[in-house]
């Protein structure tokens, strides 16, 4: 009977610990989702308080930087259109013409993408050097 007992509170046990993690696997999945469109399908869609990620290629001429209130206006682009985004907080470094950017953020009644986060893709300057190594027959390292 003993042994029932704690056979019980284990299985009860496990069924709790289970539980609580498959929530909070399910609620943190919940709260960080953010749908991928287009600059067409934002501008489609109009605006909305719903987040969303636009990813486009940055239109050199049009990046605006204020130092003094850090507030960055620039325009991404992709086969769609063009999109005007303001991001406030710090110029990354390596935005500049034709660097690949993702927005996410919303899409305002002014017609511009209101950004709370920017992510610019990283050039990889050792891309083409691993390339003629491959190509030689040496190795990576």
């Amino acid at each position: 009977m003993t042994a029932l007992i704690a056979r019980s509170k284990f299985i009860i046990g496990g069924a709790i610990i289970v539980l609580t993690v498959g929530y909070l696997i399910f609620s943190s999945i919940g709260g960080s989702t953010a749908y991928y469109l287009t600059v067409q399908e934002v501008k489609a869609q109009g605006p909305s308080e719903r987040t969303v990620r636009v990813a486009g290629t940055v239109v050199g001429d049009s990046i605006e930087w204020n130092a003094q209130e850090l507030l960055l206006k620039f325009q991404i682009a992709d086969g769609s259109g063009s999109l005007a985004v303001i991001y406030n907080g710090p110029r990354p470094d390596m935005l500049r013409d034709g660097a690949d950017a993702v927005v996410e953020g919303r899409y305002t009644e002014g017609g511009s993408f209101e950004a709370n986060n920017l992510l610019l893709k990283c050039p990889s300057k050792y891309e083409s050097g691993n390339q003629e190594t491959r190509e030689s027959g040496g190795t990576d390292s």
